[in-house]
């Protein structure tokens, strides 16, 4: 799946604790720059912003929603 702009992520280093967000956060990006580093605001599980700023293209995969469904 290519990540664009509005795309849910998952983030996959433990790189960010310091600003508070760990490894399996969620966000959603708002910029890409040029497929290399793309900025994401990541949130809690309530919707409220825990911050935002660039990652890099390997920090970050799609998220896709568990199913229920085997």
């Amino acid at each position: 799946m290519t990540i664009t702009s509005h795309t849910i992520v998952q983030l996959v280093t433990n790189r960010y604790e310091k600003q508070g967000v760990l490894e399996g956060s969620l966000g959603i990006v708002l910029e890409v720059y040029n497929n290399e580093a793309f900025e994401v605001e990541f949130f809690k599980d309530d919707g409220t912003t825990i911050d935002w700023f660039a990652v890099k293209k390997d920090e970050i995969i799609p998220y896709e929603k568990p199913s229920l469904i085997k």
